[in-house]
């Protein structure tokens, strides 16, 4: 999961204040900020829209941990790959295949699932 450091200014002396009265009761600033994104993320956000990017999170980390060291550099490239070349259709992908003889690529991504097609959201009239 990436994460977003923010910056805010607020007085140095208030800060040093906050700071000590928080260690007393062995407590930090950075804590009590992080408590309060998350209450006022629970607050505003809509739950199926927080369920939406908590079920991406876990996709991610799951991603992470899952594949060797050589499928994720492998994974990473393709992913490199498809992110430099415009997006097309599945009709225009299998046109395009048609047209022109198979290579070696187009063979193996021919026998992987058909990821992309599983992916993004789909509306039918």
């Amino acid at each position: 999961m990436s994460t977003t450091e923010l910056k805010i200014p607020f007085p140095s002396e208030r800060l040093d204040a906050l700071r000590f009265f928080m260690e007393k009761k062995d407590q930090t600033v950075e804590q009590e900020l992080r408590d309060y994104l998350n209450k006022t993320y629970e607050r505003l956000v809509p739950a199926n829209v927080r369920e939406y990017i908590e079920s991406r999170l876990e996709q991610a980390s799951s991603q992470e941990q899952a594949p060797p060291q050589e499928q994720v550099s492998e994974s990473q490239h393709t992913l490199a790959s498809r992110e430099r070349q415009p997006r097309t259709s599945r009709r225009q992908r299998e046109q395009a295949a048609a047209e022109a003889p198979p290579s070696p690529e187009a063979q193996s991504e021919a026998e992987a699932p058909a990821e992309e097609e599983a992916q993004g959201m789909t509306m039918s009239m």
